[in-house]
């Protein structure tokens, strides 16, 4: 019917050609019951957890297990940690152990420490040996036909055979060179001897392959240009991998792409990125086979042709960085080699084919990533350009961060000639910033992927129903003429379209249909009726458009997402990036908008998760979560330690704000004259504020505008990144002003020094308080909640690494609970000897403070008065008084002062266990002695005969033994002083500052107290708190941090009963009352002599404290001791020749001064010393009562 000539009209969709039927399929090698290959994935998969320990462990070595010149903690236990040179004189070693109690308590202490963590790596290490075992006995198997139908031949001539062996022994390689890089040989050897001395041998199974397996090699990561002799494959023959099989994984990896990588780099120019992972693998697994390097020099003429021709620089697993020209040396083959590719004229090529590449990619990356151009429409109409672009520049990027890390200073300076780091970046940035934008644009037409299509096709399908009614003639206006042909043909081309199924069939069969479908719908615009119908012209055009949607949606297979992860793998440079931190740092400086960028970068990197976590996840390991967890980590710090910059220049401008607040700006009166508001305006140093805030919100507001961000198993919050940015900047700088600050001047006087050091602490960290609760609204933080959180953290952290010099068994750092990865304290070494004693006998700032105020209040130097409450100096001048105090408060704040009490309170219970130690090696060889001298003053309510003589005799007995119980006693009687001056002091500040607080806190210790005595007496009716139940402990924490416990009513440390303690502590009580007298300014008993290192109230506060650590009746054996030698010196006293009353011995009067400060101190009943000292007896020795 018309020009074109009579057509028949077919089904544009023909029958496809059925394809004959498929043969027997043999049984997929990862197949959940194949034996096979479960065996070898179950082994790749635990050969990748054990590198993540391995890494995990590297991170956490133990201080004590460094070179003892390099650590003071290593040098402190460097005489129980030994090397395998202990295995030769194993019998003199421990022979030198067990002769002295010192070292057998420090290498105990070794172990209570860092038992676990050494116990964790000699796991690691038997973990290795382990899985050579497994994979040898593998190769075994495998060789003897344990796994029917396999061998060797054809599990290597399987894709994911080939690929499981090599991974095996790279993995196992691998971990060898691992452990030479990040765990010393010298520490490697502590470790296991250390285990082998705490642990009974026979729990060692692999002892002695492990031994083998560790032993140092001579070679140190810190000195890598110094390798020993046939290093490392010497290392790698400690055990034999069978030679045969390892020649087979040679030869695949050079002639095969075991990954098919070729299809996510087609080109030829590109081979050296499509096989750099192999490339990586066949370095390592030559070591198995030194003889090819040394000596095949056609073996590895094809190796470094075709994996190396352009890459002498490469990586291994997890981007760890290898200089083939620097590695292969000393090996012959390799190097001659090697030296045939890395002419100047092949790295000349090399180099400008990158820069070509580089500008290339520029200019795509600028035209897709302009505003407007990058949407769905565009990445279907040009992913091949996109997928071409991505291709183009990681292969360039791939190049140019590797060889930049070349060890040859001529090349490197080459290299780093052409192109700035700052270029690098750029194109870094760049081209993550459009893998980006386009894998979340492919994921979202993926998930819509079904919708798109029923949308599509059902537009074709009501076209293609409209066309065939339009031929019935019915329709309205449409004059045509009814055509049964034409009508039915539409009507049929839209039941095939209808009844096509994208999820059915493959995406080429589909395309090839609907191409036909299109070829039909021009074909037919042919016939007269149509052809002379621009209507219906223009109605088929849209009609074919809208099926080319239809193939564009069938196009968008999830192929392309895997085959972008490939390209855009970044995996390669985990560790190099971090030669980039100052560059992004500094770019970020100068523009503080240029890190939403790095948010692309950061999603990037995350690529590296797919390295170990493949075959883990294939497995179905239960490792995934902790292998996971690790690396997610190193990618979140890595985004920590870039982003860093924001909150270190933040707090830049915090120190000129500080600096304004401070010393520039008036502080402004309630009132002032208005002749005055000129001068108090400041308008300049305002302006000058003001434009410093600014410039402090626009750092925080690049970071503020970046999305949460999924790192591996890790969704990372970039506010919450920035908080704890700002927080460990402030941690930082505090921790520094603090450790900088708190020094003595040992030149000056001490209470001045302290005074100075104090107030000037005061002033910084008021300065710190008040610009960052200045700032905070404009960098959208709680600038204050945040600073007594990590002030508090701080102080707590240094008070317990300060108390660790009174435990045997320390908190160390990685088990504090005020210790954070992501928002570390900072450690800092202890000041020299010539910083004197009181800065050199400390850890920390803390630990400085207290040695300041104990040199404040030396009871051999100063006086302590309770009435006055502080010490003062033989001149009557004040040495530590209620000033001092003050500006400790303010310097230190109240969790400083409480943090001092924690520590004093570790001292006392020091010195209380040094003085029972005393006892046990000095007193108890007198216990019979003691005996009979409690047998002589038995019954105490008597008078023993000749008392003067006795008394005299024992005191001169036991003299020699009491300048040691006097020191203890004293310094836990200052310690103890000093804890109530704190006390007092944190409830001032408590009922001023909080007194709502204070008042709740009183009204519910007393009631807590009433139901405790209440319980005493009805203890069936009343109830003791459970153990769980947390009401006493909180409100403990509570009444202790407000000042409001008594550390005199504390025990300390819990003792069996000592034999002949109540009789020593009378004697000693004795011996010193003649050294003592009374001052009725101080109130309180002194020394009679300048000389005489001692002071009553710390002497009286000591003996309190100790007695109080034992039943009361110690104390009321010493009380009665003392009534009975009052009464008889007395009586002695009284009875004179000449009838005229006696003048009491100063001893005696000294004695009850003694009682009676002694009970003040105890809050002992008058009742209950009448008892033993009648009031009589005071009235005679003109005692106030």
């Amino acid at each position: 019917q018309g020009g074109g000539g009579r057509r028949g009209l077919r089904s544009p969709i023909g029958t496809a050609r059925r394809s004959p039927g498929p043969g027997p399929v043999l049984m997929s090698l990862l197949a959940e019951d194949n034996l096979c290959g479960q065996t070898l994935l179950r082994l790749s998969a635990s050969g990748a957890s054990i590198i993540a320990e391995l890494l995990r462990l590297a991170r956490n070595i133990p201080e004590v297990l460094q070179e003892p010149s390099k650590s003071a903690e290593a040098a402190h236990y460097a005489e129980v940690l030994f090397d395998f040179e202990y295995l030769k004189h194993q019998e003199a070693c421990e022979r030198k152990l067990n002769a002295s109690t010192g070292l057998l308590d420090l290498d105990q202490e070794l172990f209570d420490n860092f038992g676990p963590i050494l116990k964790r790596f000699y796991t690691l290490f038997e973990s290795v040996v382990t899985f050579l075992e497994d994979y040898k006995e593998f190769l075994d198997n495998l060789a003897s036909g344990v796994f029917i139908q396999y061998t060797t031949d054809n599990v290597l001539q399987d894709t994911d055979g080939k690929q499981l062996m090599c991974e095996c022994l790279y993995l196992y390689g691998t971990m060898l060179l691992f452990l030479e890089r990040h765990i010393p040989g010298p520490t490697r050897e502590k470790v296991v001897i250390a285990v082998r001395r705490h642990t009974a041998e026979a729990s060692l199974e692999k002892l002695e392959s492990v031994s083998k397996l560790i032993r140092s090699t001579g070679y140190h990561p810190s000195t890598p240009e110094k390798r020993p002799k046939n290093y490392p494959e010497a290392f790698f023959s400690r055990f034999a991998v069978p030679e045969s099989t390892v020649r087979l994984l040679i030869q695949t990896l050079q002639s095969d792409d075991i990954y098919r990588q070729d299809r996510a780099f087609p080109s030829p120019e590109q081979r050296s990125t499509r096989l750099a992972t192999q490339a990586g693998m066949l370095y390592v697994i030559l070591y198995f086979a030194p003889k090819v390097l040394h000596s095949s020099e056609a073996s590895m003429r094809e190796t470094v042709d075709k994996h190396f021709s352009e890459n002498w620089i490469i990586t291994i697993y997890m981007g760890h960085v290898v200089d083939l020209s620097v590695e292969w040396q000393g090996y012959r083959a390799a190097k001659k080699a090697l030296d045939n590719i890395m002419t100047v004229e092949s790295i000349k090529w090399a180099s400008e084919q990158n820069i070509q590449w580089f500008s290339e990619a520029r200019k795509e990356l600028s035209r897709f990533l302009t505003d407007g151009v990058l949407n769905e429409q565009f990445l279907l109409l040009n992913m091949h350009q996109l997928l071409e672009c991505m291709r183009k520049s990681n292969a360039a990027l791939r190049w140019r961060l590797l060889h930049r890390r070349t060890w040859q200073p001529k090349l490197a300076a080459f290299i780093d000639k052409q192109m700035t780091a700052n270029q690098v970046m750029d194109l870094l940035l760049q081209s993550a910033q459009l893998e980006f934008d386009v894998k979340a644009m492919f994921n979202g037409l993926l998930d819509g992927k079904q919708q798109r299509w029923e949308e599509t096709k059902g537009q074709c399908v009501g076209r293609l129903r409209e066309l065939s009614e339009y031929f019935t003639g019915d329709k309205a206006l449409t004059r045509v003429k009814r055509d049964e042909r034409m009508m039915q043909w539409f009507a049929r081309l839209a039941q095939e379209v209808e009844q096509m199924d994208e999820g059915e069939q493959h995406a080429t069969v589909m395309g090839r249909k609907l191409q036909k479908t299109i070829g039909a719908l021009e074909e037919v615009e042919q016939f007269e009726q149509i052809d002379n119908n621009p209507q219906i012209k223009v109605f088929l055009a849209d009609t074919r458009e809208v099926i080319r949607s239809m193939i564009r949606v069938v196009n968008i297979k999830h192929g392309d997402l895997s085959k972008m992860e490939v390209i855009t793998d970044l995996s390669y440079a985990f560790e190099i990036l971090d030669d980039y931190t100052n560059i992004i740092h500094e770019r970020v400086r100068n523009e503080p908008n240029y890190s939403v960028l790095l948010r692309a970068g950061f999603v990037k990197l995350s690529s590296i998760l797919d390295v170990p976590l493949t075959r883990i996840n294939q497995i179905d390991s239960p490792d995934a979560i902790s292998v996971a967890e690790f690396y997610s980590g190193e990618l979140v710090d890595f985004m920590r330690r870039i982003l860093d910059v924001i909150p270190r220049s933040v707090f830049s401008i915090l120190k000129q704000i500080i600096t304004v607040q401070t010393s520039k700006l008036k502080p402004l009166p309630v009132k002032l004259e208005s002749q005055y508001l000129k001068d108090y305006a400041q308008l300049d140093e305002r302006y000058h504020l003001a434009q410093m805030t600014h410039r402090a919100s626009t750092f925080t507001e690049g970071v503020l505008a970046m999305e949460q961000t999924s790192l591996g198993i890790i969704k990372v919050d970039a506010r919450q990144i920035l908080h704890d940015g700002l927080r460990k900047e402030l941690v930082r700088q505090v921790s520094e002003a603090m450790h900088r600050n708190i020094a003595f001047n040992p030149q000056h006087d001490i209470s001045a020094e302290f005074e100075r050091v104090m107030g000037s602490l005061g002033t910084q960290m008021d300065g710190f308080r008040r610009s960052i609760e200045y700032i905070q609204d404009y960098v959208d933080m709680a600038g204050l909640k945040m600073w007594q959180e990590e002030v508090a953290r701080i102080i707590n952290y240094n008070i317990e690494q300060e108390c660790n010099r009174y435990l045997k068994k320390k908190v160390l750092e990685h088990n504090s609970r005020y210790q954070s990865k992501v928002i570390p304290i900072p450690r800092f070494p202890g000041l020299p000897s010539s910083a004197g004693a009181v800065n050199c006998r400390a850890v920390n700032f803390t630990g400085r403070i207290m040695n300041g105020l104990l040199a404040m209040t030396d009871p051999a130097t100063t006086v302590f008065s309770p009435e006055a409450i502080g010490w003062y100096r033989h001149d009557g001048t004040t040495s530590c008084g209620l000033k001092s105090f003050g500006l400790l408060h303010s310097g230190a704040s109240a969790t400083g002062l409480r943090g001092l009490d924690r520590l004093l309170a570790f001292r006392i219970a020091h010195e209380l266990g040094y003085f029972l130690s005393v006892h046990r090696e000095t007193v108890s060889h007198h216990l019979a002695t003691l005996e009979g001298i409690r047998d002589s003053l038995y019954p105490e309510h008597q008078v023993p005969g000749n008392a003067t003589k006795l008394y005299g005799g024992w005191v001169t007995k036991f003299e020699k033994l009491m300048p040691k119980m006097l020191q203890a006693v004293q310094k836990v009687g200052q310690a103890q002083l000093l804890r109530r001056q704190l006390s007092f002091v944190l409830q001032f500040s408590c009922r001023l500052d909080a007194n709502l607080l204070y008042q709740a806190l009183t009204t519910m210790n007393t009631a807590v107290l009433n139901d405790v005595r209440e319980h005493y007496r009805s203890p069936e009716t009343k109830p003791y708190p459970k153990e769980k139940n947390p009401l006493l402990a909180h409100l403990n924490k509570l009444l202790e941090a407000s000042g409001m416990s008594d550390p005199l009513a504390k025990i300390y440390i819990v003792s069996e009963p000592v034999e002949g303690l109540p009789v020593i502590l009378f004697l000693f009580i004795l011996t010193y009352m003649s050294k003592l007298q009374f001052d009725k300014d101080f109130a309180t008993l002194v020394r009679r002599k300048p000389t005489f290192a001692i002071d009553g109230m710390p002497f009286i506060v000591g003996i309190w404290t100790l007695l109080k650590q034992f039943h009361p009746t110690y104390t009321k054996q010493v009380l009665a001791y003392i009534g009975q030698f009052a009464r008889a010196t007395v009586q002695a006293a009284m009875k004179t020749t000449d009838g005229k009353p006696g003048q009491i011995p100063a001893e005696t009067t000294n004695c009850l001064v003694f009682v009676d400060l002694f009970c003040k101190v105890g809050q002992i009943p008058r009742s209950t010393i009448s008892e033993f000292i009648p009031q009589y007896i005071f009235d005679a020795a003109s005692v106030i009562a």
